[in-house]
């Protein structure tokens, strides 16, 4: 098993306390990059809204990342917050808690997108 496999395995374990969403796992997919927002594709139609919710928490913190965000020290590109909200609204707006048709209209958005770019 790979360590990608592995925390999509494990991505529900293991929770902070005061952010039910993250999970040592969560924070490793995001680590990944791309590679670990392709491998959660198919939990944003997971019956468990917690387990939507964390591979919704992936996606974000990848296309975050992308744009320049550094924890602790939030956008290191000027420009990359809204290039950040453009690309989750481009792409469908996922969101945990939406009607099953709308979540997988936007995951399909986003495998799309995430088949299109490079490594």
């Amino acid at each position: 098993m790979t360590e990608i496999e592995n925390l999509v395995r494990t991505i529900n374990d293991d929770p902070d306390p005061l952010h039910t969403d993250v999970t040592p796992s969560v924070l490793g997919l995001i680590e990944h990059g791309l590679p670990g927002a392709r491998a959660v594709l198919d939990l944003l139609d997971a019956p468990e809204l917690l387990t939507r919710r964390r591979a919704q928490r992936v996606l974000e913190g990848v296309v975050m990342r992308r744009h320049g965000w550094v924890a602790g020290r939030g956008y290191t590109d000027p420009d990359g917050e809204r290039r950040t909200r453009d690309l989750l609204s481009d792409n469908g707006d996922y969101q945990a808690d939406a009607a099953p048709e709308a979540r997988r209209r936007a995951a399909e958005r986003w495998r799309r997108w995430l088949e299109s770019q490079p490594d």
